[in-house]
């Protein structure tokens, strides 16, 4: 299960840069295109000979068999030396040394025969025919086969002289012989026949000698054709299409390459990388859980990436709510309140919360979201509401009820909206003189505390939106206040350091962090089981009916 596990993320990382493969592939695929077309062609003339007569002969033995095997390596071996190819550079006149033909000279042997292939390889195919037919004529002359220069030599003559005058001894005896044994002897005295018989023995004495020195000097002047004879027997032709360059080989080898080189590529900049890009990676990392992913919301405004503005049966909506029902079983177990952050700012916190806050509300949940950000306040421009008392005044003055200072929103009835306010230097004096408060001072004093408790008692579930937990306190003195921290990380932007630093901030504060939601997933990467189809299915019910809640906590 791991194995398949590690197999799909490998696949993972080079789908994400799908386009990274298919530019390297197609690059690399035309540069091979290119530069087999631009290559001179190659074209290639073969010829083929015959070590041993096992053609000829009927009578061959495994011996005569294994000599030929024999001489076929080493008639491979001498094709490629010095006096076969510099005798066809002479006798061909051709413009380059021994050398420089033996690279285009290659010799091959047929297994388990005693054939043995020559081939050359030039740009004109009528020249390498030429070549390959001269290297084959340039072997035979050096082998024994040769017949042209035995009858040149003078060893070879004066056997030859040495046969005709033993061939006419023997037939003269053999006349001589039939001669003697055609005479009468029926006249002759014993003496005669004595005479005769003598002569007749030393004649066939005589024939037997030169019968056999015939014989051994007529076997001297052959040549042993049953293991070492050697002879063309496929003429040299060349083909009539190029060898080399192979245009579709280059090219599928450049396409080959060019994936090496993108997915190699790609596997060192995901080493490289140092952003949290998957749930596995965020739990590799700080072992936080992911809660869901969300996309990217359609609009220019904080104001238009609100869920009510977008169309509710998409797959950012449906991922909204999957988070929503993880966070209801959580609800069931006590956490109510609930503080989002992020490692860094503009990672879609403050979008974040203010979704949550819709879906929670539109399931029946009695839901309340305080602008918790002293700093930078969001939420009044993402509900259009004016940024008119709030919080900054609940921390000021601690008479004055929260129920006072919760907007209602008129598109979504159980949701009320508490903004940050404003922070007056007066603060100063109403939490007793002295250099102004910083809002980590005010959102970790004990009246935000107090705060949070009435708001608890006003709602069923109370999100908070904070600054980011990486750069101020605020965030993290606020983490201990609440039920459960809720980690906002953007899809490719999100450093691991970063997300190491915010995580250990918030366990310092001894905080619950119950999850992260990875935001500004592209939509193609998005895993919503079920969510088309469930989007079809909410088409045909009645669109304006009112969501209920599994559990209700409050009436």
């Amino acid at each position: 299960m791991n194995d398949f596990i590690e197999l799909r993320n490998i696949f993972v990382v080079i789908l994400r840069k799908w386009w990274l493969v298919m530019l390297f592939m197609v690059a690399a695929g035309a540069a091979g295109y290119l530069y087999s077309q631009a290559q001179t062609p190659i074209y290639e003339a073969k010829t083929t000979l015959i070590v041993g007569d096992t053609i000829q002969n009927s009578d061959v033995s495994n011996s005569d068999l294994q000599t030929s095997t024999r001489m076929a390596l080493t008639y491979a071996d001498i094709v490629r030396r010095y006096p076969v190819l510099q005798g066809a550079v002479t006798e061909l006149g051709l413009p380059q040394s021994w050398k420089t033909l033996r690279k285009n000279v290659n010799v091959t042997l047929v297994d388990d025969t005693q054939l043995l292939e020559i081939s050359v390889e030039d740009p004109s195919p009528e020249q390498a025919q030429s070549i390959a037919a001269e290297v084959a004529r340039q072997l035979i002359l050096l082998s024994p086969a040769n017949l042209e220069n035995l009858g040149t030599s003078e060893t070879v003559q004066f056997i030859d002289t040495r046969l005709a005058n033993l061939r006419t001894k023997i037939e003269s005896g053999e006349n001589r012989l039939s001669l003697l044994e055609s005479i009468q002897v029926d006249d002759a005295t014993p003496d005669q026949l004595l005479t005769l018989q003598n002569e007749i023995n030393t004649l066939e004495r005589l024939l037997i000698d030169w019968e056999s020195n015939y014989t051994n000097l007529l076997r001297s002047t052959q040549v042993n054709k049953s293991a070492n004879y050697l002879a063309v027997i496929e003429p040299a032709q060349f083909s009539s299409t190029p060898v080399r360059p192979n245009t579709l080989l280059n090219t599928l080898i450049a396409l080959l390459l060019g994936l090496s080189a993108a997915v190699g590529l790609i596997f060192l900049l995901d080493f490289l990388d140092d952003n949290i890009r998957t749930p596995a990676n965020l739990v590799e990392l700080v072992g936080v859980p992911a809660l869901g992913t969300i996309g990217r919301l359609a609009g220019a405004g904080p104001a238009e990436r609100l869920l009510v503005n977008q169309d509710s049966f998409s797959q950012t909506s449906e991922s909204y709510r999957l988070i929503r029902s993880k966070l209801q079983f959580m609800l069931t177990e006590g956490p109510r309140s609930f503080l989002i952050t992020s490692p860094l700012a503009e990672q879609g916190r403050s979008t974040t919360a203010a979704n949550l806050a819709v879906v929670m509300a539109q399931a029946g949940f009695n839901t309340i979201i305080v602008d918790a950000d002293l700093r930078h306040p969001m939420q009044h421009r993402i509900f259009q509401i004016p940024n008119e008392g709030g919080l900054g005044q609940l921390l000021r003055y601690p008479d004055l009820k929260p129920s006072s200072y919760l907007k209602k929103n008129a598109q979504i009835p159980n949701l009320r909206i508490l903004n940050s306010g404003t922070l007056p230097p007066t603060t100063t004096q109403a939490l007793g003189g002295g250099l102004p408060p910083s809002p980590s001072e005010l959102l970790g004093s004990q009246r935000m505390t107090q705060l949070l408790n009435d708001l608890s008692e006003l709602a069923d579930v109370v999100i908070l939106d904070s600054p980011p937990a990486g750069t101020v306190a605020d965030a993290v003195v606020l983490s201990n206040k609440v039920d459960g921290v809720i980690l906002v990380l953007e899809t490719a932007h999100s450093k691991r350091e970063d997300v190491r630093d915010a995580v250990a901030n918030l366990q310092q504060a001894n905080a619950h962090l119950v999850g992260a939601v990875f935001n500004h997933i592209p939509g193609n990467r998005l895993r919503l089981p079920f969510a088309r189809r469930l989007a079809v299915g909410s088409r045909r019910v009645d669109a304006h009916r009112t969501e209920q809640p599994a559990i209700q906590l409050k009436s």
